[in-house]
This record gives C-alpha cells, structure tokens and sequence, in this order.
C-alpha cells in the first residue's frame, strides 16, 4: 500500500503542476486507489484523499442527466485505445446542488496496451446560472464573461461562433425534446473536436461558440471544418440519423480596444455572411488586414458607445423624392450619418450591416424614427402631403412592441402617420411572412405606407411583392446604372414596372443620376424618382429652404 501511495503521489505531482490551481484526480487501476485534491474533497464532501475501490461511487456525485454519457465515454476509455478524455458535466456539491466540471486527463498505458493509470483536472466552469441545462455547456452567461475577462487581460484567443441551419424544421418534424437531444449531440460534437483547446459554449436557441487561448486562426478553421464534417454526415438520435448544416463566423481578440458587445455584434456578422453568401464556409472577420481590422472594430465599438449616449454624432439628412411627371418634391427619404473627430464621417453600410442584430440597433432604430418625424412636422407644416420615407431592418419588425412605438413617437411629436413611408430592406425577406404581413397590416391601417426596397435583388422579390400589400417598390440600383445602354436592363424595369401596376402597386426609381438615365425611366410606369441629378441629400433647414418653401 505504501509503495502504491508513493507512486500516486509522484505522478500526483506531476499533474498537479500542470493543474493551475485547479483539482486533480489520480486513478490507479491495478493498485485499486484513486487521490483528489484535498480542495475536491472538501468541495463533493468525498471520504477522504486517498480513496480505494469500493469505498463510493464517483458515479453516484455525477448529476443523473450526465450519468450516462459519463459511464459511457469513461468505459471507452478503459476498453478502447483512447488516450485522452474531454468531457463536461454537473457534480454534486457538498454544500447542495450542482456545479458544472469539465474534466480533461489522460489515459498511462503499459506495452501491452492495458490502462494503469488515468489522471485528470478538474476545472470548475461556474455555478449553475453559467449553465446551459439542456448542453450542459456554459451558457451564453458564462460566454460573455469569460471574453470579458480575456479582454481585460488583453489576450490573445481566437473566438469561433457557429449556428444550425433549419433548427426550427426539427423542431416541427420531431418535437422539442428530439431537438433537445440534437443539441446535446452537437454540444457533444464540439467538445470533441476542440478537445482540450477551448471551451465551447452553448449560446441562444440553435447557436454555439467556442473561445481558445491556443488556437490560431488556422488551426480554429481546420476544427470548424471537421465539425462541419462530422454534422452532415450524420449523427444519431435514437434512432435517427440527423443531417445538419452549419455556419459560422470567427474572430480574433488579439490587440482588440473594445468591449465583448461589439466582439459579439462582429462575429454575428461574420456568421450572417458565412450563411447568407458562403454558403456555410466559415468567415473571418478579418478581411481587410490587420490594420483595417483594428480600425473597424475599435470604429464599431465608438458607435455602440454613442448609441448608448443617446446617440451622439448621428444626425440625418434627407434626399427629395419627386413626381416623376412634374418633377416637384413629394416627400424625403431619411438618411443616416455619423461622424466623430476620430474616424471623420462614416456611411451607414460600413457599421449598420455590422450593429442591426445589436441590441443597441433597436435604440439607433427609434431614435431615427422620432428624428425624422421631429424634423418632418416642418415639412408637412408646409406642404400636408409631404411623405417622410425612413428605413426600417427586419431586427425593428421583430420587436414585439414595433407597431406600438411607432404610434406612441408619433402621437408624442405630433407627426401625422398617413405622412410616413417605412421602406423595407432587403434584410426583411429573411422574416417570416406571417409576421411581416400583420405588421405591415396593421401600420397601414394607421395609416403609414410602405415601401418594398432593393426590389429584383436577391431572392424571392416576386413573391414578397404578391404576399405583401406594399404602396410601393424602389428598383436595385444594378438596374439603373447602365439602362440608357443596356437593353436587358431595360425590359428588366419596363416589365417590373407592368407588373407592380399589375398589383396596385406605385414604382419609385432611385439612383437617377444622368439626364440620360432620367430620360429613359420616365417612359416606364414609373411614379416617382429619386438621385443626384435631382438633388443631392441635404439637412432639415435646407429642405425647407430649397424644395419646400
């Protein structure tokens, strides 16, 4: 017995220079005796540091809807040829309840290949309000915490941010609780392929990341190619074989200023794009150079913090909107801006893309929205049947109190509702349609019109303009730029013009910018238009001078 202590001492050593502070167990297989950290002991309330078969069962700590994936990847690792264990799950403490562990080791073997010892640390991932209950990962809680603190530190980790496609059809083909365990599966998936290199998390619904201090960019896109791997070829549930696709988006926190808001706001970006446009392929936010990086990231996170100080920097200019026959002013469209004596001016498209699955974006969103009615009972003062046009992003349609904000600013400012215009942007085809229909429905019968914006891009145009009673559609500008040359653009926009006349729909074409272009889309059905031939945007007080007054 002696000789068998002095040889788990040892090796207790050992592993507990490597353990950073964090428990350590030793399991000597032949010698019959496993030790804990004095601190494990005191923690689980175990019999003693030196514990011998038979005299409890480490099983019997392990929370009951663990205990199985625990016996079943410890019994592997007895059996099989595996070396080495990465595995996350609930302890129950002395002091009551559980608290969530995630144990990485390792398996000594002797020539014949038989295990004698098995060595771990036991790291704490947090009490249970960091726990995702279903996964049992970290949640999005203990997410945010931890990048907070790699911040603080100001080290360097590679954070990835991955999503199931179609999450939602699952849960519809099989229930919840199915879905549940396709969860735990791909939280089961990750953990694996990450190994001991990161910690994974479990974030909102279908979505997950992954932060590592040991990961290069590199090394981060090879693992999240065997994860992408792994899941389309199937994993079992019971006994279903499940395909899934993913997206995902990555970034590095090296040399980084801001807070891990923005951090998240750029790799939700990054993960629209790998979806939308790569096609699952995973995107860096990285793109343009280290030094570009820096400066969008740090821009991105001055604009949160300006949004948060009631938006500081932003105004709005307005570009006129004209009858297309009589070529006088019928409404405005608003126009975002911002500017800073650091970064000078910046276009909405360099942050807006960025922000609008913010939160801070609903803030920025309603501050336009009283902005521009502010300024528009000025306009209407003068002319009753001035139209105020504002930009609206599906994360502004989601909100469930959209169509009662809407009303209550305008009641507040004074600004009648059959005066606004709210153009929808091509990010609102991704909504559902039903939720769309009713809020579009009801807004109208308030009053307020809408506009389908970026009509003939991307997919589904047709059908979004035949499910949705809009007063209007705006062309892409890809079709306008080159129709007093090309003919393919022309019958593009005579036909698209026939067909919203068809829907009782007006057309408003944007982006005139030649007399040319003006000339040639005056022959089409179009209602009204828009661009720097006739003006370019101005501010409120020249509006009332220029095109009003």
């Amino acid at each position: 017995m002696a000789e068998i202590r002095k040889i788990l001492d040892d090796l207790f050593d050992a592993f507990s220079i490597t353990a950073g502070g964090n428990y350590v167990s030793l399991y000597d297989i032949k010698g019959k005796m496993t030790r804990y950290t004095p601190a494990a002991v005191e923690l689980f309330g175990l019999p003693g540091e030196y514990i011998p078969d038979g005299a409890f069962s480490w099983s019997e700590y392990v929370h009951p809807e663990d205990r199985n994936r625990y016996e079943t990847v410890m019994g592997e690792l007895l059996t099989s040829g595996t070396r080495t264990y990465n595995l996350t799950y609930r302890v129950r403490l002395k002091a009551g309840g559980y608290g969530l562990f995630r144990f990485i080791g390792a398996v000594l073997r002797v020539s014949d290949d038989n295990p004698e010892l098995v060595g771990g640390i036991m790291i704490n991932q947090g009490l249970m309000e960091y726990t995702d209950p279903i996964t049992v990962l970290r949640n999005q809680y203990g997410f945010f915490s931890d990048l907070s603190a790699v911040i603080e530190r100001k080290q360097k980790n590679m954070v990835l941010f991955l999503g199931i496609s179609r999450m939602s059809e699952i849960n519809e083909m099989y229930g919840y609780g199915f879905g549940n365990h396709v969860l735990q599966q791909v939280g089961w998936v990750l953990q694996e392929c990450v190994g001991a290199d990161g910690i994974v998390y479990r974030m909102d619904g279908p979505k997950f990341a992954v932060l590592s201090e040991q990961l290069s960019a590199e090394k981060m896109e090879t693992i999240y190619k065997k994860i992408r791997q792994r899941l389309v070829g199937g994993i079992m549930v019971g006994d279903v074989k499940q395909t899934l696709i993913i997206s995902g988006g990555m970034i590095s926190t090296e040399d980084v200023k801001m807070n891990e808001q923005t951090i998240y706001s750029c790799l939700k970006y990054a993960y629209k794009e790998s979806k939308e446009k790569q096609h699952g392929e995973l995107v860096s936010f990285d793109e343009g150079g280290k030094d570009a990086d820096l400066r969008s990231l740090e821009m991105i996170d001055t604009i949160r913090d300006c949004i948060v100080r009631d938006c500081e920097g932003f105004s709005l200019c307005y570009q006129p909107v004209l009858n297309s026959e009589t070529e006088k002013p019928i409404g405005v469209e608003a126009l975002l801006r911002w500017h800073s004596d650091e970064f000078g001016e910046i276009a909405p498209m360099e942050y807006v893309p960025v922000l609008e699955r913010d939160f801070v974006f609903e803030e920025l969103g309603y501050w336009i929205l009283r902005q521009a009615m502010t300024d528009g009972v000025r306009f209407v003062e003068k002319n009753p049947d001035f139209i105020m046009g504002v930009n609206i992003a599906s994360v502004q349609i989601e909100d469930e109190f959209f169509i009662q904000e809407v009303q209550e600013i305008a009641e507040e400012i004074g600004f009648p509702l059959h005066n606004l215009c709210l153009e929808l942007t091509k990010d609102c085809r991704q909504l559902k349609v039903k939720l769309l229909k009713d809020t579009v429905s009801a807004l109208q019968k308030k009053g307020v019109r809408f506009i389908i914006d970026d009509f003939g891009s991307g997919v589904g145009s047709i059908d979004f303009l035949r499910e949705l009673s809009s007063d209007y559609i705006k062309f892409d500008m890809k079709y306008i730029r080159d129709i007093e040359t090309n003919e393919e653009d022309q019958q593009i926009i005579s036909h698209m013009s026939e067909l919203a006349k068809a829907c009782g729909t007006n057309v408003c074409v944007k982006g005139i910018e030649t007399e040319g272009i003006r000339n040639v889309v005056r022959q089409y059905a179009v209602r009204s238009v828009q661009g720097f031939y006739y003006a370019m945007p101005l501010r409120a007080d020249e509006i009332m001078e220029k095109w009003i007054s």
